[in-house]
């Protein structure tokens, strides 16, 4: 498509600041001949920059760049190390290959895991697009463009969240302009979490307060003020050291600005085009047509006869499916079961059984035979039938579309905030009533019965059932002490130093300034 006829589009359809975050950045300057990145690394500030709107269109590089977060080769590393998802090995050979996927969850990895190495090149590759964006941005006029400035590296703060919570020990880089042959060294854990804070500290007075259409799904002080409160969340994780005052006081700023509100419903924040639900605090706006192949979550979960259940254009894959234990945190009366997952007998679009041709012909594998009936339970890890593991739809599949999510993905969302402030106070006092009142208005949505009191497991699980594949789980386990307790696929509790990933082996190759996280020498 040509780029007048993208943007002329994406104006007319969308907000013009969600247009921007989706596609702007496919045309960064007046050609889109060449799509690769190097382009823009090799804009300099005298033919680019000239205005603000060509501001706001470089902008477009720090948040088109979270995408990559929902990536094939990413979204493992969050989801399937927990107790939420696997992608468990089918008999046929599906998805078995070399045993990297069911690695996640078996907590069996090693340092040269594929899905680690494309998430740390990811992740690294945006910190380096955000350093790029600050330094010409300081290059033109550090006042003028100071809170473009404060806005980017709050996105970068984010990446850096994400980096001190899956690998802990990690490089700062926050400069663009260094030497070719500049190798980093890795900093501790505790001097990741003090850059994080002072970054977003000491930008907080530049951010924007405003929520409205046109500042839909930038970094604002909302925003920063969630990471804070992640941070602080996690402190004693991080640095030893617990902050739970710090992390109540950035939940109450965002609790107390009255800018969010539950939605009425669950399900309201997990439509297509969910760009006005009241709880997005932060979102990444993605789109079935322009974003396709980006977040692949229904493809990647459904069965591949589910394509007759939606009547969806392109064939899913039958992986990511539900762990046992998770799927049984939920009552039958929650509605967030059903919204979330798909089991039990299969049907098409128009209500006959839906077959699977493949099926296991052996009795002992596949009882319910050519029917396809998605069960809780697996035969094994790495050798299981076709239909085993309750499927995945939180986010709409739009019925006849292309199976990729139009919903925007809530990085960060009020019931979270909400159930981050309960667990604060319930850490502080375990009697406190506001905590109680908090997991109970959650619960009071989900068409549940109120807790009468709480304990961790109530908490824990509480934030597991409302924030499912959220993103939230796994430093959620870590922090309750549960990341390596024994679970139905993985019947042992695993080794404590794998609460962080190992710094891929080529990494530290090409880099001899990377030190290895303990328990992978």
């Amino acid at each position: 498509m040509k780029c007048t006829n993208y943007l002329h589009h994406i104006i007319h359809t969308k907000a013009a600041l969600r247009a921007l975050l989706l596609g702007a950045f496919l045309c960064p300057v007046v050609s889109c001949t060449d799509l690769d990145e190097q382009l823009y690394s090799q804009l300099n500030n005298e033919n680019f920059l000239k205005n603000e709107e060509e501001v706001l269109s470089a902008l477009g590089a720090a948040y088109s760049g979270l995408r990559t977060f929902q990536k094939f080769d990413n979204m493992w590393t969050v989801y399937c190390t927990g107790d939420e998802a696997v992608v468990p090995g089918r008999t046929g050979g599906d998805w078995a290959g070399d045993g990297q996927d069911q690695q996640m969850t078996d907590h069996k990895w090693t340092v040269n895991n594929r899905f680690f190495r494309g998430s740390w090149e990811q992740f690294f590759a945006q910190v380096n697009a955000c350093n790029r964006l600050i330094y010409q941005l300081e290059q033109l006029d550090a006042t003028a463009y100071a809170s473009y400035i404060s806005e980017v590296k709050v996105v970068r703060a984010l990446w850096y969240l994400w980096l001190i919570d899956f690998w802990g020990n990690v490089p700062i880089v926050d400069r663009f302009d260094v030497a070719q042959d500049y190798l980093p060294a890795t900093s501790t854990r505790s001097e990741v979490f003090d850059f994080i804070e002072s970054e977003i500290v000491g930008n907080l007075a530049n951010l924007s307060k405003e929520k409205s259409s046109t500042t839909y799904a930038r970094a604002d002080y909302w925003t920063a003020q969630a990471i804070l409160a992640k941070l602080y969340l996690n402190a004693e994780v991080y640095t030893g050291t617990a902050q739970w005052q710090k992390a109540l006081a950035a939940c109450n700023e965002i609790i107390g600005s009255g800018q969010f509100n539950m939605s009425n419903t669950y399900g309201e924040n997990f439509i297509s085009k969910n760009e006005n639900s009241p709880e997005a605090i932060f979102a990444i706006p993605f789109d079935a047509i322009y974003t396709q192949w980006e977040w692949i979550l229904p493809i990647v979960s459904l069965h591949y006869s589910s394509q007759q259940t939606f009547n969806i254009t392109n064939g899913p894959w039958n992986g990511l499916s539900v762990q046992t234990d998770f799927f049984f945190l939920y009552e039958d009366a929650d509605v967030r079961k059903e919204h979330n997952f798909l089991w039990g007998p299969q049907y098409t679009a128009t209500g006959a059984p839906l077959l699977d041709p493949g099926y296991e012909r052996d009795p002992a594998v596949d009882p319910d035979g050519a029917q396809i009936h998605f069960t809780p339970t697996f035969n094994s890890l790495y050798n299981t039938a076709r239909q085993s593991g309750v499927r995945i739809k939180k986010w709409e599949i739009e019925m006849g579309g292309n199976g990729f999510p139009s919903s925007d993905f809530a990085v960060f969302r009020y019931s979270d905030i909400l159930l981050m402030k309960a667990e604060i106070l319930w850490r502080l006092n375990a009697a406190d009533a506001e905590a109680l009142a908090l997991v109970n208005q959650i619960r009071e949505r989900a068409g549940v019965e109120p807790f009468a009191s709480l304990n961790a497991e109530r908490v824990l699980n509480e934030r597991g059932r409302e924030l499912f594949l959220e993103g939230w789980r796994r430093s959620d386990l870590i922090r309750f002490g549960r990341y390596n307790d024994a679970t139905v696929l993985r019947p042992y509790v695993s080794e404590p130093y794998k609460q962080l990933y190992p710094i891929p082996q080529d990494q530290i190759a090409a880099n001899p300034n990377l030190k290895q996280n303990p328990g992978y020498n």
